[in-house]
């Protein structure tokens, strides 16, 4: 038995499938038109900040569309990502080898206050150098996050001090 030769589908051409149309398609949607962000131009002569609507022949003040992350600054926001993970596991094992010293309702309440912080701290600095950082300043982010990766370390547990 030979295989059949295959055939075009009725009512089209075989590369009909592979065509996404044009505007007189009916199913045809335009996509948001990108954002255009305005730079901070140059300080004037009187040190008054000039923001200008934007020329077209003037490439220096407008930007076209939202900022794109390089694949090297994702993958380096990837392993600081990792290493706070790993700062948050290492608390949650710095704070069992802890006892709690207080005998009162609130000390102890606050004490364990301290050991839900010291375990969420890495998370939250990740999370909140994301969330305020833009993504076109990549070196002040990186920069907060090294600052961070150095400041919630559970230094206890890193120097061997913990119990």
């Amino acid at each position: 038995m030979t295989p059949a030769e295959p055939q075009a589908p009725a009512g089209g051409d075989a590369d009909d499938a592979l065509n996404w149309g044009d505007e007189a398609d009916s199913s045809h949607v335009e996509g948001p038109a990108p954002a255009i962000r305005q730079r901070r131009a140059r300080r004037s002569a009187d040190d008054e900040l000039d923001l200008e609507a934007g020329d077209p022949d003037d490439e220096d003040d407008i930007d076209d569309g939202p900022a794109v992350m390089s694949s090297a600054s994702l993958v380096v926001h990837g392993v600081l990502g990792g290493v706070f993970l790993l700062w948050a596991a290492g608390w949650i094992v710095a704070v069992g080898d802890f006892t709690n010293p207080f005998t009162d309702a609130i000390s102890s309440l606050m004490w364990n206050l301290g050991e839900l912080f010291a375990v969420v701290a890495p998370i939250a600095w990740f999370v909140a150098v994301i969330a305020l950082v833009p993504v076109d300043r990549t070196g002040r982010r990186l920069g907060w996050m090294a600052a961070g990766a150095l400041l919630v370390a559970p230094w206890p547990l890193v120097i061997g001090g913990s119990a």
